[in-house]
């Protein structure tokens, strides 16, 4: 019950502070929905299929959930792949212009998940989030739309992948 209702609040904080998620509406996001249960959310989200990477020789796990820009530790792609195809995880990859509010809600959302990852990527999109076989792009943080991806996996289908190479 109580990380449900810390669920709540950060998806309430993170849709409070998303319009000034350093973010220009996308031209392209003829898939935006707004985030369930809530009025129109200002941010605006592209929902797309993709082709999960290929097989990863050289990957280690990485070492926390959270990365914040001014780490030096980042997980390197091959790692990435191998996180999306062996271990069923969520990737999310966010601009490091966010505003810190934006962060503090993506970094909080993120210790509450199960095999998820989030680390600074390019500057656009805001907030670019994937599971093997899909893809969320987003102008900003929105942590419904993030849950919403991170149940689309099938947990307990971890591939047997061995030591880390």
């Amino acid at each position: 019950m109580r990380q449900a209702l810390a669920r709540v609040a950060l998806a309430v904080t993170s849709l409070a502070f998303c319009a000034g998620c350093g973010g220009a509406p996308s031209a392209a996001s003829s898939a935006a929905v707004p985030a369930a249960g809530t009025a129109e959310s200002p941010v605006t989200c592209d929902l797309r299929p993709r082709t999960a990477p290929g097989e990863t020789t050289s990957w280690t796990h990485p070492a926390k959930s959270f990365y914040d820009p001014s780490d030096k530790d980042i997980p390197t792609r091959t790692s990435l792949d191998h996180l999306l195809v062996k271990d069923d995880a969520l990737v999310i990859e966010y601009s490091a212009r966010l505003p810190e509010a934006s962060l503090k809600a993506l970094r909080e959302w993120t210790y509450l998940q199960t095999a998820t990852v989030a680390l600074p990527g390019p500057d656009t999109p805001a907030v670019r989030a994937v599971i093997a076989s899909t893809e969320l792009v987003c102008d900003g943080v929105d942590t419904v739309r993030l849950s919403d991806l991170a149940r689309d996996r099938a947990f307990g289908q971890v591939a047997d992948h061995g030591e880390a190479g």
